[in-house]
């Protein structure tokens, strides 16, 4: 499944939420799944003791959570993630041939 098809699935699933969130809540709601991935991996890496990772909140979850709010913003926003970010990696393997993290 392709980013565009995973874009089409998250929305339609988020039609039957009862509740709707405007662009900063889900903007605020991706930051938060941002920290649970903080979260899991200082407790992976054994710098917070395991019962500080919340059930269901595992690394993951975590990443999974956040791909889901990344591709309702860019919906939101009217943005071809895909397109996007395979522009992106044309630029990065540029900067990449030309040097820049040598």
């Amino acid at each position: 499944m392709n980013l565009k098809e995973l874009t089409v699935k998250t929305v339609k699933l988020t039609k039957k939420f009862t509740r709707k969130w405007d662009k900063n809540t889900r903007f605020i709601d991706l930051v938060e799944e941002v920290g649970e991935i903080a979260n899991a991996l200082l407790v992976k890496k054994g710098k917070k003791p395991k019962n500080a990772l919340h059930p269901g909140n595992s690394l993951p979850d975590s990443l999974a959570d956040t791909l889901f709010d990344i591709l309702l913003l860019a919906h939101q926003h009217g943005i071809d993630l895909e397109k996007e970010y395979l522009e992106m990696l044309k630029r990065l393997e540029k900067r990449i041939k030309s040097g820049e993290f040598n």
